[in-house]
C-alpha cells in the first residue's frame, strides 16, 4: 500500500527514534492493498560506498538496471554509522520514494527503519545483510553461511589439522555473523575430533584492517607463530593478516588466508601465492537482482524469490544470489570473465609471466 508521506521530524539518534518521535500518517488502507508508486524514485541505502565493490559493482549495476526500467535511484551511504542511516531513512521517507532497498549498518537498529517504511506504505527489502526483528517485503543477497562453509571446506582440505583463527567482520551484521556460522558448520565436528583447535574467534568493528591485523598478531604471538589457517571475512582485513604474518617472519603463503570481495590487492596476493583465496559474493548479480526486485515492489509485482529467510519476525521472501571461493586455480578464469571488476594487467603486475590470454 501507499500512504501519505510522513511529515519531517527531528532525528532522535537512537534505535527507537521512529517510535518515540512518531509519524503523521494518512488514512488507513487495507493491509493487502497495494497501489503502484508514482514518484519513480527508488532509494538504494548502503552501509558505505568507499569499498571497491560498491563503486565498481553494487552502485553501477543497480543504477543501470533501475534506470533502464524508468526509475531514478537515490544512493545513500551511511559510512558504517547506524545512526546516520536512521537519519537518511527519515529523509528518504519524507521525500517519498516507491521502494527502498537497504543494506543495514546494524541489523537490529535497522528494524525501526523497516517498521516505519511499512507504516508509511513504502515497500522495503534488505540487501546483502538481513534486517532482524522486523517484517519486510524481501531480502536480496547471498547466503553467508554457504560462503563461510565453502571457504572453511577448501582450507581444511589444505590444512586438515592444527590451530585455526577466525576473524569475522562487524558483529552487528548478518553477513558477518552468518559467515562465522558457516565456518563453524565445517570446523566444529573437526574440533570435536581433536583435529582442529580454534585459538581465536573474533569479530571486527566496521570491517577495519587495523583491528584485524592486531588480532592476527595477537593470535600468532599467543601461539608461538603456530597458526595453521586464518579464515577472514573481508579482503581489507586479510591484508592486515598478511602483514601480521610477514611481520612475524613467516614465509608468505605458508599459512592459508581467506578473504571476501576479490579486491585488487587480494587478487594480486592470490596470484602471487600469498593469499589462499577470496570469496566472491557476486555483487554485480546481487545489485541487478536488487534493482529488479525494487522495480517489482514499486509496481506491486512479485520479486521472484527463490527461498525464504527468517528475520525473527516471520519468513521473508529471499532472492538468493551466488557466493563462491576463488583460489589460485580459478583466478585466471575469474579475471577473464569479470573485466569490469579488475584490470588484468593490474592483477598480474607482479607476476606477468602468469597472465592468461583471455578468449
Amino acid at each position: 500500500m501507499r500512504q501519505k508521506k510522513p511529515k519531517a521530524l527531528n532525528v532522535i539518534v537512537s534505535a527507537s527514534f521512529f517510535v518515540s518521535a512518531g509519524w503523521m500518517m494518512g488514512p488507513a488502507v487495507a493491509a493487502d492493498a497495494c497501489v503502484p508508486g508514482k514518484t519513480h524514485k527508488i532509494a538504494f541505502m548502503l552501509k558505505q560506498q568507499t569499498a571497491f565493490r560498491y563503486l565498481h559493482a553494487d552502485i553501477p549495476f543497480f543504477k543501470k538496471t533501475a534506470e533502464a526500467a524508468g526509475y531514478t535511484v537515490l544512493v545513500q551511504s551511511a559510512e558504517n554509522d547506524a545512526q546516520k542511516q536512521i537519519a537518511q531513512a527519515e529523509n528518504i521517507l519524507t521525500q517519498g520514494v516507491d521502494a527502498i532497498i537497504i543494506q543495514p549498518v546494524d541489523f537490529h537498529v535497522a528494524a525501526a527503519i523497516a517498521e516505519e517504511a511499512t507504516k508509511a506504505g513504502v515497500p522495503l527489502a534488505s540487501y546483502d545483510d538481513l534486517i532482524l526483528g522486523a517484517k519486510q517485503a524481501g531480502y536480496i543477497g547471498r547466503d553467508p553461511k554457504d560462503g563461510g562453509a565453502a571457504a572453511a571446506t577448501a582450507v581444511v582440505a589444505k590444512a586438515p589439522k592444527g590451530n585455526y583463527v577466525l576473524i569475522g567482520g562487524d558483529g552487528g551484521q548478518t553477513g558477518s555473523t552468518q559467515m562465522q556460522q558457516g565456518y563453524h558448520q565445517v570446523l566444529d565436528p573437526l574440533v570435536a575430533k581433536g583435529d582442529i583447535k580454534i585459538v581465536m574467534d573474533q569479530f571486527t568493528p566496521a570491517w577495519k584492517t587495523e583491528p584485524a591485523q592486531a588480532n592476527a598478531e595477537n593470535a600468532l604471538t599467543a601461539n608461538g607463530n603456530k597458526v595453521d589457517a586464518f579464515l577472514v571475512s573481508y579482503d581489507g582485513m586479510s591484508l592486515g593478516v598478511l602483514q601480521a604474518i610477514k611481520a612475524a617472519g613467516l614465509k608468505p603463503g605458508s599459512i592459508p588466508v581467506t578473504g571476501q570481495d576479490m579486491e585488487l590487492a587480494a587478487a594480486q596476493a592470490i596470484v602471487e601465492g600469498r593469499q589462499f583465496g577470496s570469496l566472491w559474493p557476486a555483487p554485480d548479480e546481487m545489485a541487478t537482482a536488487g534493482a529488479t526486485a525494487a522495480v517489482a515492489l514499486a509496481q506491486c509485482k512479485d520479486i521472484g524469490a527463490t527461498a525464504s529467510a527468517d528475520s525473527g519476525a516471520g519468513q521473508v521472501p529471499w532472492v538468493k544470489t551466488p557466493i563462491y571461493l576463488v583460489t589460485q586455480a580459478g583466478i585466471s578464469d575469474f579475471v577473464c570473465k569479470h573485466p569490469y571488476w579488475l584490470n588484468i594487467d593490474d592483477v598480474y603486475k607482479n607476476a606477468p609471466d602468469k597472465k592468461p590470454v583471455c578468449k
